[in-house]
């Protein structure tokens, strides 16, 4: 039994480790993200519940920006050095990373479309979803169903960009 894991971890493991570091990266973006918008309230005076205001917008752009390139950058350094260890070493750090973040940028803008889409097509059907109690709390189901759609659609298009187009194996001769 011990054998057969070990097998399918060997013949799995870029996948696993894609995944293991997708997870990680997605926390560094969320504690970046966090650490930003919290400290700015209190540096620009923005009370716990505001979020209406110009200097809160403000400091959401903000945070959010921050979050992206960091995670972009943890992703980028942990892909190149532990998921796709086959990639041609030769390639210099720079022709890897500019098609690594345009391609992060391109699966930005398809989140963004399959989370507006889908949000708004489900709220249509399901009008029941928009405002539904989930833990004391009212959420949108149809907006938390259209993010995990849109999650795994995401996550399976950054690892085909990242596997064929940016740690490309080293040509043969």
């Amino acid at each position: 039994m011990i054998q057969k894991i070990k097998a399918l971890c060997t013949k799995y493991r870029e996948v696993l480790l894609y995944l293991i570091f997708g997870v990680l990266t997605t926390f560094v973006g969320w504690g970046v993200y966090y650490a930003v918008l919290l400290g700015g309230r209190g540096i620009f005076h923005i009370p716990a519940g505001e979020t209406a205001s110009a200097r809160y917008f403000a400091l959401y752009t903000v945070a959010q920006i921050i979050q992206w390139v960091c995670a972009v950058l943890f992703a980028f350094f942990t892909n190149r050095a532990w998921v796709f260890t086959d990639a041609d070493k030769a390639v210099s750090l720079w022709k890897q990373l500019m098609p690594f973040a345009g391609g992060r940028v391109v699966t930005l803008g398809l989140d963004y479309v399959i989370t507006l889409g889908l949000t708004l097509g489900l709220g249509a059907i399901i009008p029941a979803w928009t405002a539904a109690e989930l833990f004391g709390k009212t959420v949108n189901l149809c907006e938390l169903a259209s993010k995990l759609v849109a999650a795994v659609v995401v996550i399976v298009c950054n690892y085909i960009l990242s596997k064929w187009l940016v740690f490309k194996k080293k040509k043969e001769q």
